[in-house]
């Protein structure tokens, strides 16, 4: 039996992120799986840019720093295959959706994320989103940036369809029956088909209700 190719979506958060599986086994888009994964070890400070390097030695805040990413790296890993293996009776997992991180990369030490303001306000969210981004890589999945609110935009721009469509379509006629169901599922549900539709065939094929 052929598989049917799936999306992984991810709203991600200091510590969790909201998974959100996207698949059109039918030729339209559906949520095929929901569910929230940890990201960091229990214990570990989750934004720790913002607080516990802060009035650090140097060296003490690099060392903690790296420590925290290991274990995140190590987390986000481990939830990314999970989710795979728990879908592959029946999809094939492709891509991750996630949204685009604001800069490319982290420097490696506090220092230098402090030369910016924007750069240290955004650095412990990167944390996360940079992990997830490698982890799918490492697992062989392309992987779609789309910049926070224009979710919806994209996926009605790739299938063709006016944004209060695609809009109506993930708050209602396409939404998974049960809560939770907040702004953040449908935006990850949104970037999960603007990422399902931007593979060829599915771009020519795939329609919503």
């Amino acid at each position: 039996m052929k598989l049917v190719s799936c999306v992984i979506s991810v709203a991600d958060h200091a510590g969790w992120a909201h998974v959100v599986c996207v698949a059109a086994p039918a030729n339209v888009p559906a949520v095929v799986e929901r569910r929230r994964v940890t990201l960091i070890d229990a214990g570990l400070p989750t934004l720790p840019y913002h607080h516990e390097s802060l009035g650090m030695r140097e060296d003490d805040a690099n060392a903690l720093i790296a420590r925290i990413q290991r274990s995140i790296a190590g987390r986000t890993s481990r939830a990314l295959k999970e989710v795979v293996t728990d879908l592959a009776p029946v999809y094939s997992v492709v891509a991750l959706a996630i949204r685009e991180p604001p800069f490319a990369e982290l420097p490696d030490s506090v220092a230098a994320v402090r030369q910016s303001y924007q750069l240290q306000c955004a650095a412990d969210g990167m944390m996360y989103q940079l992990a997830l981004c490698r982890a799918a890589r490492d697992l062989g999945l392309e992987v779609h940036l789309c910049r926070r609110g224009e979710e919806t935009a994209r996926a009605a721009a790739r299938l063709e369809v006016h944004p209060h469509q695609m809009e109506s379509f993930v708050s209602d006629t396409g939404r998974p029956s049960g809560p939770p169901w907040t702004q953040e599922h449908r935006r990850a549900y949104a970037a999960g088909i603007a990422a399902l539709a931007a593979r060829p065939r599915r771009r020519r094929t795939m329609r919503i209700r």
